[in-house]
């Protein structure tokens, strides 16, 4: 077919429509690392690049245009480079400063292509016409350069493939695997053609077979190139599905590692620590039952010993809840906070609690969020009946949508929102919690009218 069909024309453009749209899912995959996808999608550009220049240029014959040929002759060099950073990136391996050395034929190129920008109508003519006709040395040095450029790279990328051991013991070993056997997948659909098309394309130059150097460029190169980057586009979305999937499978296996570990140490603690721990209360209630004889001091020290014992055997509960759930829902973490403010009330009898739950959807949440927020409730509740002096405590939880509302307040002495109180332990690891889980923090309080306390907070 001759190269000034109008097919042609239709031809080269439907391919830039075709790869651009094959180019786009891979840039715009958010999961891979952005050096990773844009190198995959330089490969893309690159012949994008060639079949515009070649059709604003050789196919309508517009000499005024020749010197974009050179300036975009930056592009194509680049594409042996990409392949090697696409497939070393892939694989998180380290990309040496010696590749910045290919760029010297680009800049060269893009050079040469100011050059002729600069000069006058006649000598681009003659550029145009030495180009169609095959005859122009700089012009098919390059494009073969380029070509070599890619084989070069392909063979020092199999290479490293080849040298790369991977790990059996970490945890992305089988999705690091499947991404080392489609990293030798993706080379050899690159090698081989370009290859091919290296042979063909030299024969050309030589004058070895009856097709002229327009030909390749104008119609077998965007056809054989199409056919070459549809094979990678589907091959690289079922392996890039098959990285997700095995992403997932090794992740489930983590959690269930981690949640094994988590009920084995629960096991341990309650059978060790909680053992000890009942022991330890048994005998400091007998020690309390029978401390008449004792002096006022020995008699205080035994029921601190007795209080201390039932708050860890207590803290101990609430630990064992954490590590033998893996998701908690509201409802758990609402109960939870009742268990604890009911114990805490009977302990200080002078304290009386006041509760409004609102939970409109009980959403399942993250088992480490729903601690935090049990801390949270458990440190200003213990301000409130410490230091505060409270009569009363009220709290409120409101949760709407994502949003979760936290109100704790109390009727006690308050303080001085500018004294070092307010900045003490306590509150500052209130507000550090508060500022992990991305939250909203709003504390006031003064000498005299209580304290009040509201977390907004995003649920998990």
């Amino acid at each position: 077919m001759d190269y000034k069909h109008p097919f042609v024309l239709y031809l080269n453009v439907s391919v830039c429509i075709i790869l651009l749209f094959l180019a786009l899912p891979s840039l715009l995959n958010s999961r891979e690392v952005l050096k990773v996808r844009l190198a995959f999608s330089l490969i893309f550009f690159t012949v994008i690049t060639n079949c515009t220049t070649n059709v604003l240029i050789l196919l309508l014959e517009n000499y005024r245009m020749v010197p974009l040929v050179f300036m975009a002759f930056f592009i194509p060099l680049l594409f042996g480079p990409a392949v090697y950073y696409y497939v070393k990136k892939l694989l998180g391996g380290a990309v040496g400063k010696g590749i910045y050395l290919t760029l010297v034929p680009g800049i060269v190129s893009f050079g040469y292509g100011i050059f002729l920008a600069l000069a006058d109508n006649e000598l681009k003519q003659h550029e145009l016409r030495h180009i169609i006709d095959g005859e122009h040395t700089f012009f098919n040095l390059t494009n073969l350069l380029t070509l070599i450029f890619i084989i070069i790279y392909c063979v020092k990328a199999w290479v490293f493939l080849k040298r790369l051991l991977l790990d059996e013991k970490d945890k992305l070993y089988l999705q690091n695997k499947l991404k080392k056997a489609w990293a030798k997948e993706f080379i050899i659909y690159i090698f081989v053609p370009v290859f091919t098309f290296s042979i063909i394309h030299a024969l050309v130059v030589a004058h070895s077979i009856g097709v002229s150097t327009m030909d390749m460029d104008l119609i077998w190169m965007p056809v054989f190139m199409l056919i070459v980057y549809l094979l990678i586009a589907i091959r690289s979305l079922m392996m890039y599905k098959e990285f997700e999937h095995q992403f997932v499978l090794t992740r489930i296996e983590s959690e269930k590692q981690i949640q094994d570990q988590k009920l084995a140490i629960a096991r341990d603690l309650h059978d060790s620590l909680g053992a000890h721990l009942t022991f330890i209360a048994s005998v400091s209630d007998g020690l309390k039952k029978n401390s008449e004889n004792l002096d006022d001091h020995v008699r205080a020290k035994v029921s601190s010993l007795s209080d201390f014992t039932e708050n860890s055997i207590t803290e101990l509960k609430n630990t064992l809840w954490i590590l033998n759930s893996n998701e908690i829902t509201l409802e758990d973490l609402k109960n939870k906070i009742l268990n604890f403010t009911k114990a805490a009330g009977e302990a200080k009898e002078e304290v009386q609690f006041h509760f409004r739950f609102q939970i409109n959807e009980n959403r399942t949440i993250d088992s480490k969020w729903a601690v935090n927020v049990f801390r949270m409730v458990q440190e200003l509740v213990n301000n409130a009946m410490k230091y505060a002096q409270a009569r009363d405590v009220w709290i409120e939880m409101e949760q709407s949508g994502k949003m979760l509302n936290l109100k704790i307040w109390d009727n006690g002495i308050g303080f001085d929102m500018t004294s070092t109180r307010a900045n003490t332990f306590g509150l500052s690891n209130l507000r550090k919690r508060v500022q992990d889980m991305d939250g909203k923090l709003q504390i006031d309080s003064a000498e005299g009218r209580g304290t009040s306390c509201l977390i907004e907070l995003i649920l998990q």
